[in-house]
């Protein structure tokens, strides 16, 4: 009994590896690039935990996050005067972020 605890322990970690770093990739590697830097009525806030952008634009607006490490989040699009999470906080795996761009959404 205490030999199919092990195995079965083994298989899990044995799993683990292999399929871990596959769900911890970022998503920003399919993200669309652009060089152009959002608009000056979407301002960008980051915390610990989150990145929110505040579209005060007349129309809607597609921003990215590009962060210090070169990442980038997935392109979101904010309503005219809406205020939406779009990136992960200054603890997440990319640290800071420098910066919003404008994308085409998918």
């Amino acid at each position: 009994m205490r030999k199919s605890s092990r195995s079965g322990i083994l298989t899990a970690v044995c799993v683990a590896s292999l399929t871990l770093p596959a769900l911890l990739a970022a998503p920003s590697a399919a993200a669309p690039r652009t060089t152009e830097a959002a608009p000056s009525c979407v301002a960008m806030y980051q915390s610990w935990r989150y990145t929110e952008a505040a579209n005060d634009c007349a129309g809607s607006a597609s921003v990215l996050v590009l962060y210090q490490d070169g990442s980038t989040s997935l392109c979101s699009t904010l309503a005219p005067l809406a205020v939406r999470t779009v990136g992960e906080g200054y603890l997440g795996q990319h640290g800071r972020a420098d910066h919003l761009e404008t994308c085409e959404p998918s």
